[in-house]
């Protein structure tokens, strides 16, 4: 039977990238948009997910990387992408699930819900996990 490492961080604030002309302003509701995995304003819209408060003021030009600071702290354990359905940096915000352990995808069909996807790197995928009940929205 293998042992497996389990790598996981305590996360209180995250970096993305600004949409382009979106003006944010130091204090102001901060939005992750699921359809990109990139930070805006608050909107009407049903791909925003209000994550916390920009700490800075600036006006998104599309590259530019800003800070926020989460309403609460999370807690993330790093998976492996699999092969099926692998997750990407624009998938940060998008539910992923279970395939074989320890490895999760933004494939649905036939798989169990993971939890919520926060950081996709080279060494893997940053997952907040939704145990003990937790709703998935």
């Amino acid at each position: 039977m293998a042992e497996r490492k389990v790598t996981s961080g305590r996360w209180s604030r995250i970096q993305r990238i600004l949409k382009n002309a979106v003006v944010a302003e130091k204090g102001q509701i901060a939005c992750l948009d699921t359809a990109d995995g990139s930070l805006t304003v608050a909107a009407v819209s049903t791909t925003l997910i209000p994550i916390g408060f920009f700490e800075e003021s600036f006006t998104g030009n599309g590259t530019r990387v800003m800070s926020v600071k989460l309403f609460a702290e999370i807690d993330v354990q790093l998976f492996t992408a699999s092969g099926t359905g692998t997750p990407v940096d624009a998938d940060v915000g998008k539910i992923c699930y279970l395939r074989a352990t320890p490895e999760v995808s933004t494939t649905a069909t036939s798989s169990s819900v993971a939890g919520r996807i926060w950081g996709v790197t080279t060494a893997g995928v940053w997952v907040q996990m939704f145990g003990n009940g937790a709703a998935v929205s």
